[in-house]
């Protein structure tokens, strides 16, 4: 029996998440808790790290609106 993995359909479900935990947050806020997440990530944070040390991290920005990609089934 083959499964089937639909990655994204994750990725809505994992994005429908995100922006249920980020209602009623101002932008500041929302952008204090992803930069805080990715600062405290055991694989993405010394990285985070090394390029907020080299100031290249100015342009990280965060999405106000959760884009609606389609799948095959929808």
């Amino acid at each position: 029996m083959n499964k089937r993995f639909d990655c994204v359909e994750m990725k809505n479900e994992i994005q429908r998440k995100r922006q249920s935990e980020y209602e009623g947050l101002s932008l500041e806020e929302r952008t204090d808790l992803m930069h805080g997440r990715i600062n405290g990530d055991p694989i993405l944070g010394s990285a985070y790290r090394n390029l907020l040390e080299r100031d290249e991290c100015r342009h990280l920005m965060v999405a106000e609106d959760t884009p609606k990609y389609k799948t095959r089934n929808g």
